[in-house]
């Protein structure tokens, strides 16, 4: 009979043991999912991605606009606030892979920069367009 009984003390202790052992299993995948949610949630906007950069090259047609509106407010740099039917437009559809949008910024035309109203005359004076394109 006290057989019985040390059995029964450490079959009680190694119930006690997996339930522990469970419970602390339990706590570790809580914790792995609150890891999980964590990173699947970050925000990937806080990594800085360096500013892509591109060039291109518009040649004027008799009748065909530029077809873009620029904001000039910063006086460095040319900000693209809306493409319309144009030049531009028509580069984009032409060069998929090179875009330009809303947000951009054009940082030279033929060579000018660091001077957002010469380039603007720039644009106006020449036929053959190449520009600096800047993407955040």
């Amino acid at each position: 009979m006290g057989n019985a009984c040390c059995t029964n003390d450490a079959s009680a202790a190694n119930e006690t043991k997996d339930k522990q052992l469970t419970s602390d299993a339990v706590k570790i995948m809580q914790a792995e999912e609150v890891v999980d949610a964590t990173v699947k949630g970050a925000d990937t906007k806080a990594v800085a991605k360096p500013a892509a950069m591109f060039t291109i090259k518009l040649v004027k047609v008799p009748g065909l606009r530029l077809g873009v509106d620029v904001d000039l407010t910063d006086g460095i740099c040319l900000v693209v606030d809306k493409v319309n039917p144009g030049l531009v437009e028509e580069w984009n559809k032409k060069n998929p892979d090179k875009v330009v949008q809303a947000g951009d910024k054009i940082l030279s035309v033929n060579g000018t920069q660091g001077n957002a109203q010469q380039m603007t005359e720039v644009c106006k004076a020449e036929d053959t367009l190449e520009m600096l394109v800047q993407r955040e």
